[in-house]
């Protein structure tokens, strides 16, 4: 604490009358400090007075003159750095120690029971020590050089909810009870919001019903979704109209509700206002992508789909709530006196702006996301982030629709997230846009993207992005997202369960987004990963069923190199019952683009070992018919089709199955993206599918796709497991007899020996490490 310190001047004037003595009278006031301090000083006030001496009359020419205090106040301005303490007022999930904080926040010298209230107090150089507890506040960095952790094996959270108390019985729906929501919750920041009982997640009333601990199992009996059908809009409407196949909806008025379609492909899924239902059929006015316009949709472009309505109409098993015009409906699991609800008011629980060598540790959050802006050399370390977003209404699919979200990190460089975690979401995980130098170890990303859109768990357009010793698990669509120049090393980390909403993509997901130039990865390295256990999910666009999903996902992307990575358990599903039954799946280990974009630069495939997929190579490119147009108007792109200049895959073990190539001439537009497709007859010839490798790759030199292989290998379905050690539960270590050992050729800077083996485990089994290492703690709230 400061203590004030202060200069009286006391001045003393004494007026007199024909040489005689005259009593001055100064009267001195004392001002308020207005600076706590450790001892507060009371008003003081003085009277100085002269020695009495005998009366003299005096006449209209006497003075008395009185003249006050005056105090300057000199503020003692800290330079050195302190530790802050500060001590929570609420710890619910241990009321003893709630109230010894509770004392200690008001004791001496231990006042801040707000972690921003110490903030304010802060100069650069402290360290803040947040002690157990709830904080419920959105935590404002604005100094540099400022470290906030919690106290050793303490648990603080930081929230972005507020309680919700004074529940009364709903007069109209049995089960249910209604309340205020808290005077702090504005729809203008905040549309949608989440509800915790005793700290664990509710859920948003909806049709069908959710029953499994799972947002994202949209095919399976209570994943919350239904089998939709009959799906289709009229011309000059904005009105669309889907039907359940199974149940019908509940007799009750839904009017206004929200109703969420996985409809064709990802940015034809639909969101819209329902403005009618009756029996299986819902109408709803849409509001994102093409179903915000007045096109038609005929019956056969989408064959089937997956739903759900919600509305607090809807509500009817325990746990489920809606908030509607200022009231929270909630049907509790048990007595509504036993619960403590809460409600997320805050939009963020963290936010940096234009701050450097921040340092946070130890710290959680939840229901809430962060903002990160301007700021640079800061470390976040053993932190959580948990239902940062709550369900939202987007316009498009894209991933700047939901790049908010989650933990948007903006301009920022050098800033390291270790031992960190995020999960359950709505939105999307951490959001890299620009800067340069952000690094992630030990790190898990899981159960984001509810939404269903394009999300990730990281996503970057930040140069020189690190990724590594990370876990990737069940995401809705991406789990690395790049789409610019960059240069991202992705190492030693685990991708488990992506596209769990959709296909045609895959957890790593590079992209040029269809601009005429290839994505330059500047020398990239992906080493030492695993991906696995990677299905998607079928949908239906154009009429026909798809399922189509990419371990490795690099669409016109060149410069980089992969090696020593681990693929596996990418069986695609075969349906044998149902509207699907006879369709199966087409999972693919390497799609590669690359349209229309030359690609120059290298692109390197050395020691990777693929197992149990279908297909093994793709290849989609285009031949530019309206290529010279496009450079009479500024066009940089020499050829007028895509390439791989300076391919070389070697020492990988694939699986037997079939290469692809195929062959499209398009009229373009100037930015990339098709106008219409040209017939060229003459091109047939250059597609291709075999499952002959040599063949494959002979064929790609002809038309302009060098891979240069060397000492690859295929192993047949039935018998090839026999090469692993134990491939069925994930050990790819070779056999002692597997014709694989020592057949490699030695790649300077990859392999460990002049005759190295094939596949990821080639020098060590370090891929079989993959992954965080990080526990993820125990959550004190929930309980």
């Amino acid at each position: 604490m400061k203590k004030a310190s202060f200069i009286i001047a006391l001045m003393l004037a004494m007026v007199g009358c024909s040489g005689e003595t005259e009593e001055a009278s100064v009267l001195v006031s004392d001002l308020v400090n207005p600076i706590q301090a450790e001892n507060t000083e009371e008003k003081v006030e003085e009277k100085v007075e002269t020695p009495k001496l005998p009366e003299t009359a005096i006449e209209d020419n006497r003075v008395e003159t009185e003249i006050k205090k005056e105090i300057v106040i000199v503020e003692e301005k800290r330079t050195q750095p302190m530790e802050i303490h500060v001590y929570s007022t609420e710890v619910p999930w241990n009321e003893s120690l709630e109230k010894l904080e509770s004392d200690l926040a008001i004791e001496e010298a231990k006042e801040f029971a707000s972690i921003n209230a110490a903030l304010t107090s802060a100069i650069e150089g402290d360290t803040i020590i947040v002690h157990e507890g709830l904080y419920r506040e959105m935590l404002n960095i604005k100094k540099d050089n400022i470290t906030i952790k919690a106290a050793e094996n303490e648990y603080v959270l930081i929230s972005g909810n507020e309680l919700v108390e004074g529940f009364v019985p709903d007069k109209e729906r049995s089960g249910v009870y209604i309340v205020d929501v808290p005077a702090n919750y504005k729809t203008t920041t905040l549309p949608f919001s989440q509800v915790f009982a005793n700290g664990s997640v509710q859920t948003m009333a909806r049709f069908p019903n959710l029953t499994m601990d799972d947002m994202m199992m949209p095919i399976e009996e209570g994943g919350g979704y239904g089998e939709i059908t009959k799906i289709y809009k009229d011309a000059g409407t904005l009105e669309a109209n889907i039907e359940f196949s199974h149940e019908e909806l509940p007799d009750v008025d839904l009017t206004g509700g929200i109703f969420r379609g996985i409809i064709g492909k990802n940015r034809e899924y639909a969101l819209g206002e329902v403005v009618a239902t009756e029996g299986k059929k819902v109408t709803f006015t849409g509001t994102n992508s093409a179903w915000k316009h007045t096109n038609s949709v005929g019956p056969k472009a989408y064959g089937f789909g997956y739903g759900f309505v919600t509305h607090k109409n809807l509500i009817d098993i325990p746990g489920e709530w809606y908030v509607e015009s200022g009231k929270i409906y909630y049907m509790p699991d048990g007595e509504i006196r036993d619960l403590e609800v809460e409600m997320q008011v805050r939009a963020h629980v963290l936010q940096m702006n234009n701050v450097d060598n921040t340092v946070l540790e130890n710290l959680n959050f939840v229901a809430g996301a962060a903002l990160i802006k301007s700021s640079d050399n800061s470390t976040i370390e053993g932190c959580t982030f948990r239902y940062l977003k709550p369900f939202y209404m987007l316009n498009g699919y894209g991933m700047s629709d939901s790049a908010q979200t989650g933990v948007y990190i903006e301009n920022s460089e050098n800033n390291t997230f270790k031992d960190t975690y995020l999960g359950h979401t709505w939105g999307t995980g951490f959001y890299v846009a620009g800067g340069d130098g952000n690094k992630f170890y030990n790190c898990i990303m899981e159960d984001i993207g509810w939404i269903g859109t394009f999300t990730a768990g990281i996503y970057s357009s930040g140069d020189n992005t690190h990724i590594e010793d990370c876990t990737f698990r069940d995401n809705g669509r991406f789990q690395i997202r790049v789409d610019k120049d960059i240069k991202i090393d992705v190492l030693h980390s685990t991708f488990e369960r992506a596209m769990k909403l959709g296909e045609d993509a895959g957890p790593l997901e590079f992209t040029s987004t269809g601009k005429i130039a290839p994505l330059d990865l500047k020398g990239s390295e992906i080493a030492y990963n695993q991906v696995f256990d990677l299905r998607g999910i079928p949908v239906s666009s154009g009429g026909n069923p798809r399922q189509f999903v990419v371990a490795f996902y690099m669409e016109d992307v060149n410069n980089y190199t992969a090696h020593h990575n681990l693929i596996y358990d990418m069986e695609a599903p075969v349906y044998t019952e149902g509207f699907l039954k006879g369709f199966e799946g087409d999972n693919i280990f390497l799609y590669m683009g690359p349209r229309y974009n030359q690609m120059t630069k290298p692109v390197n495939y050395y020691n990777n070992t693929a197992w149990d997929y279908v297909r093994n190579i793709n290849v989609w490119n285009i031949e530019i018919a309206n290529h010279a147009e496009l450079v009479a108007g500024g066009l940089k792109q020499e050829g007028n089709t895509g390439s791989l200049d300076d391919g070389h895959f070697a020492n990988n073990l694939f699986n037997e199955g079939p290469f692809s190539l195929s062959w499209y001439t398009q009229d373009l537009k100037p930015t990339g993206g098709k106008i219409v497709n040209v017939p060229n007859p003459d091109a047939s010839w250059k597609n291709i599918t075999t499952d002959s490798m040599d063949e494959y790759f002979e064929h790609g030199e002809k038309i302009g796709y060098f891979f240069n292989p060397e000492n690859n290998m295929m192993l047949d379905l039935e018998t090839g497991a026999e090469n692993y050690m134990d491939a069925d539960n994930g050990d790819f270590r070779l056999a002692e007899d597997s014709p694989a050992k020592g057949a490699g050729i030695p790649i300077e800077g990859i392999t460990s020996s002049d005759t190295p083996d094939l596949g990821a485990l080639e020098g060590s089994d370090y891929v079989l490490s993959a992954g965080a290492k990080l526990k993820v703690r125990d959550f004190k709230e929930i309980r």
